[in-house]
């Protein structure tokens, strides 16, 4: 037998069809939602960050519009930095507040804020009326970013 002829006999291969890749097997479902769900508490919560820092915000586009007036007053940062403090602590516990009890709260609610410009608002208990220096701008707008109402929940 000639094994030439009975080769040309043959019909050519067929290759398979490719494997399609839907439907996705179990343990890409599976995959996609736990990533969906990943992405959905992570949303959820850079939300609520967001929303919960609302007032920051607010302040220290109040500081911004301080620092193009011509002279703000030390009582108009007081002012301001109270304002924010009611925002984040109970009236009750804040409302209240002055001297050094509330320098002390301010010092207390953002340890790694330098304290040197608490200095110049101590003064407004004195003179109110005083321009407030750059040094004490920067300061509170340090103050509003960096606190934290847990550092302070002992303090008062």
């Amino acid at each position: 037998m000639n094994t030439a002829s009975l080769l040309d006999q043959l019909a050519p291969l067929r290759e398979p069809n490719a494997i399609g890749w839907w439907p996705l097997a179990p343990g890409w479902w599976l995959g996609l939602i736990i990533v969906s769900l990943l992405i959905g508490l992570l949303s959820r919560a850079l939300v609520k960050r967001w929303q919960r820092n609302h007032y920051r915000r607010l302040a220290l586009r109040q500081i911004k519009v301080l620092q193009t007036l011509d002279k703000p007053t030390l009582e108009q940062v007081n002012k301001l930095l109270k304002a924010t403090a009611l925002r984040t602590w109970p009236k009750r516990e804040v409302a209240a507040l002055h001297g050094a009890e509330w320098l002390q709260m301010l010092s207390d609610s953002a340890p790694k804020v330098n304290g040197r410009w608490m200095q110049s608002l101590e003064k407004v208990y004195r003179t109110p009326g005083d321009p407030a220096s750059e040094e004490l701008l920067l300061g509170a707008a340090r103050w509003i970013r960096h606190h934290s109402p847990r550092h302070n929940e002992k303090a008062i």
